[in-house]
C-alpha cells in the first residue's frame, strides 16, 4: 500500500475549514499582531540608537515567546494556522530575529560598537519575517476573496493555473493526479419540492463533508451551481475512485438535512473521474471528468464513472 493509500485509509474526520467570518477575523489578529512587531521594532532601534539598557524581557533565550507577536505565534498552535507552512516558516524566522536582536542588545550592554555586520545581518533577518508576513497575509485574503461563501469550496479563480502548475509535476512523473467532478443529483427538483432555502442547505453540507473527509492539501471547487471538482494530488485513479466511492456512499446514508415536516431529504451524487495528463489541456482533462459525469447519469445517477471507462 502507498503513502497516498495510508492517508486515505485512515479516514478520520479532519479540521473544518475557517468560515469567511474566521478567515477576516485571522486577518485582523494578523494585522494587530505585525502592529505589535513593528512598534518592538521602534523600541529595539530607540534602544540600540540612544544605547538605553535593553528590556529584560529582549535578552533571555525566551524573547521571542516574550514579545507580543511571539505570544500571537504562540495563540495560534491549537488553530487552522498551527500546520501550515507558511506560518511554520514564520515562527522560525521569529525566532532568528530574536537571536540576532539579543546579539545586539548584549553589544549595547556591554558596552561595545555595534557591527556593521551584526546590523546587516538583524536587518536581513527583519526582511525574511516581513516578507513571510505579507505571503501569509496575501494568502490569506486571496482564500476570503476566492471563496464561495455558501458552501467554503473554492470558486473557480485560479484553477486553471493551479492544475497547469500541477501538470508539470505530473510531466516529471513526481506525481499522480486526479480530477472528480461530483453533481448532486436532481438538485433542481429538491428546489421545486423543498425550497431553496433546504437546497442551499444541501449544498453546504455537501461540500463541508467532502472538506472534512479530505486531506489539507486536496482542493474541492464549486464549479457550477450543483457541481464541484474535487483535486486529488499524489493519487492515482484506482485510490482516487475509492475516494469518491466513499464519499457517494456517504452522501447516500446521510440523513441530516430535513425538510420541513422533519424528514431527510433524500441525496445522491453522480461522480466523473479523470486523471490530469501531462501533455493534455487541463479543460480537456476537466472535460474528460465531465463525459464520465454524464455517463455515470445517463446509466441511472449515484454512481462513479472513469473517462477510462468510456
Amino acid at each position: 500500500m502507498s503513502q497516498n493509500d495510508v492517508d486515505w485509509e485512515q479516514g478520520p474526520e479532519g479540521q473544518r475549514p475557517l468560515s469567511q467570518q474566521e478567515l477576516q477575523n485571522a486577518i485582523a489578529r494578523l494585522d494587530q499582531a505585525r502592529y505589535n512587531h513593528e512598534q518592538w521594532h521602534k523600541g529595539l532601534m530607540r534602544t540600540l540608537i540612544a544605547r538605553l539598557p535593553p528590556d529584560d524581557a529582549d535578552m533571555g533565550p525566551d524573547a521571542p515567546r516574550r514579545c507580543r507577536f511571539g505570544q500571537w505565534c504562540g495563540a495560534q498552535s491549537d488553530t487552522a494556522f498551527a500546520a501550515d507552512p507558511s506560518f511554520q516558516s514564520i515562527g522560525n524566522a521569529h525566532d532568528r530575529m530574536h537571536a540576532s536582536a539579543t546579539r545586539l542588545l548584549q553589544r549595547v550592554e556591554d558596552d561595545l560598537p555595534l557591527a556593521a555586520a551584526d546590523l546587516d545581518e538583524f536587518d536581513n533577518l527583519l526582511d525574511q519575517l516581513r516578507l513571510r508576513l505579507d505571503s501569509l497575509r496575501r494568502e490569506l485574503v486571496e482564500t476570503v476573496e476566492n471563496r464561495d461563501p455558501l458552501t467554503g469550496a473554492r470558486n473557480r479563480v485560479g484553477l486553471l493555473h493551479y492544475l497547469r502548475e500541477q501538470q508539470a509535476l505530473v510531466r516529471r512523473q513526481t506525481q499522480d493526479f486526479s480530477l472528480a467532478l461530483f453533481d448532486l443529483d436532481h438538485f433542481k427538483s429538491v428546489n421545486d419540492t423543498y425550497g431553496h432555502t433546504v437546497g442551499d442547505e444541501v449544498l453546504a453540507r455537501f461540500a463541508d463533508s467532502v472538506l472534512r473527509r479530505s486531506r489539507g492539501y486536496d482542493r474541492l471547487y464549486r464549479y457550477g451551481g450543483e457541481e464541484f471538482l474535487l483535486c486529488l494530488p499524489n493519487t492515482g485513479i484506482q485510490v482516487a475512485r475509492s475516494v469518491v466511492e466513499r464519499l457517494r456512499l456517504f452522501t447516500e446514508e446521510r440523513n441530516d438535512v430535513l425538510d420541513r415536516q422533519g424528514q431527510p431529504v433524500p441525496i445522491t451524487v453522480s461522480v466523473g473521474l479523470a486523471a490530469l495528463e501531462a501533455d493534455v489541456p487541463a479543460e480537456e482533462c476537466i472535460q474528460h471528468a465531465d463525459d464520465a459525469l454524464y455517463r455515470a447519469k445517463d446509466n441511472g445517477r449515484n454512481r462513479v464513472y472513469e473517462w477510462s471507462d468510456i
